[in-house]
């Protein structure tokens, strides 16, 4: 009878049913009797099989269970309980994975790890190594980046920022994509080293992007490692590092019980604390352009003129579920432009993008005046603009680089977004910010992931159930200021 493989999605409910939202408490001697086998660790195995597959129907089922199915659930619900099940379920599956990599198997036996049991307990020290001594000379200090470039904005610039404010000589590498490079590259003594995370191919190629931190680190030299819940580590899970004193992890986690809180105070008050920073003022998230981006920054602003500008970015990150529907996208952009304000539109990347862009457009009734900085024609040159070339345009559409958008964004007077990285673009530059939060399962989201501004933040949440209702946007509609007028702030935690 031929081996028939289970299905991933109803291994990930089976975990995330048996959890249902307990304490951590109620749950811990659940989790270290699971050394004794079981149907959690059938179920782990299950998931680990499915997604490393060589089938790419079985391997596409099998990743979207593992990532969207169990680890983002446990890990977006932000509670101790959900990481933990995370952590001794995830080093399950990446040992599995191991045993069919033998690149990946060496690397870890190099790091002394030779068994499943091994690898979570080296996990389980990191997570709870909370008052560990550092280094006595740090010349040189790797960051790993958080993969995703909004999460990058809200959470490694904190550790940036602090990192700089406690060890002023040394070099901070950030490791990560190389579209940082644009936006963090004006912060002192950092540097962006490009570095690729696999989004492709079976569970063990995305695992094997880790080698290459390994390498990285190892030939930085680093004298200490930041990971600051970074998926190239897998969450802390696989090491980067030999010394302990060496590594400092921190695990977006709210507190049990607790009012959520935003990801970014969490973190900035961890690192002041962790780097023993004393009575420090409150960090923001911080943007500082290299030279090519600032550069760009003025020739658009030269090119914007005088006249109100709000970006308006209405892309959601391949996830349809933080999207408004299209009437109400337009009538956000019609009750700004009602108001007085010019729109600079985000015309988005690849051809979904692009046909929402000009289907969003054409139901405006209008035409917009197409900018583009990306070599690919899709309007005019962002790099030959001259001052006021778009100085009378009513809606302009940028196309290009995710440092194009900020530079332009720089030159804005008000910004909306969905939860992506338009509004912790927005934030950080210190520009006004309305976002549309949806598509969120869990309360504590919206609080987590809000992004942090030294200018005015306004998060409306608009339940999913209710976003195709027309009355779910009027607290959104209301919300637009007139040009000159504050956006008030609106505290979420």
């Amino acid at each position: 009878m031929p081996h028939i493989m289970p299905d991933p999605a109803a291994a990930a409910l089976q975990i995330l049913a048996w959890w249902n939202h307990r304490p951590l408490a109620a749950i811990s001697a659940e989790l270290d009797d699971l050394d004794e086998g079981g149907p959690l660790l059938d179920a782990a195995d299950a998931l680990a099989d499915a997604a490393d597959s060589d089938d790419e129907a079985v391997r596409g089922a099998g990743l979207g269970a593992l990532f969207a199915g169990l680890v983002e659930p446990l890990n977006d619900s932000f509670a101790p309980a959900g990481r933990a099940i995370y952590a001794r379920l995830f080093a399950r599956i990446a040992w599995r994975v191991a045993g069919r990599a033998p690149a990946l198997a060496a690397q870890l036996a190099a790091f002394g790890i030779t068994s499943e049991k091994a690898l979570y307990v080296r996990h389980a020290r990191a997570r709870h190594a909370t008052a560990a001594m550092l280094p006595a000379t740090v010349h040189r200090v790797v960051v790993l980046s958080r993969v995703t470039i909004g999460a990058d904005v809200l959470l490694s610039s904190l550790v940036l920022q602090r990192l700089h404010q406690r060890f002023p000589q040394a070099e901070l590498v950030l490791l990560g994509d190389a579209k940082l490079q644009g936006l963090f590259g004006g912060l002192p003594k950092v540097h962006v080293q490009p570095i690729a995370y696999a989004r492709r191919g079976p569970l063990r190629e995305r695992l094997a992007s880790w080698l290459g931190v390994v390498a990285a680190v190892r030939d930085l030299g680093a004298d200490l490692v930041v990971a600051p819940d970074s998926r190239l580590d897998q969450l802390g899970l696989l090491p980067v590092i030999d010394d302990a004193e060496r590594y400092l992890l921190w695990e977006n986690i709210q507190a049990e019980a607790a009012a959520p809180e935003s990801l970014a105070v969490l973190l900035d008050r961890w690192l002041v604390r962790r780097l023993g920073l004393g009575d420090a003022v409150p960090g923001m998230p911080l943007v500082a352009f290299d030279s090519a981006t600032a550069a760009m920054r003025a020739r658009l602003a030269a090119a914007f003129g005088p006249g109100p500008l709000c970006a308006i970015k209405l892309d959601h990150g391949g996830n349809p579920a933080k999207a408004l529907p299209r009437v109400a996208e337009v009538q956000l952009v019609q009750r700004a432009q009602a108001l007085g304000w010019r729109v600079l539109l985000d015309r988005g990347f690849g051809a979904a993008e692009l046909a929402n862009s000009d289907a969003l457009v054409a139901a405006l009734g209008t035409v917009a005046v197409d900018i583009d900085d990306s070599g690919q024609g899709l309007g005019l040159a962002v790099a030959t603009l001259p001052a006021g070339a778009l100085a009378h345009a009513a809606l302009i559409r940028f196309h290009g680089s995710i440092a194009g958008w900020a530079a332009a964004l720089a030159g804005c007077g008000l910004a909306l977004s969905y939860d992506s990285v338009g509004h912790h673009l927005a934030g950080a530059l210190g520009i006004p910010v309305l976002v549309a939060f949806t598509g969120f399962a869990d309360p504590a989201f919206p609080v987590a992931w809000q992004p942090r501004g030294r200018a005015g933040v306004v998060v409306v949440r608009i339940p999913t159930a209710d976003k195709a209702s027309p009355e779910a946007w009027q607290e959104l509609l209301a919300a637009f200021p007139k040009p000159g007028q504050p956006l008030s702030m609106q505290s979420l935690g």
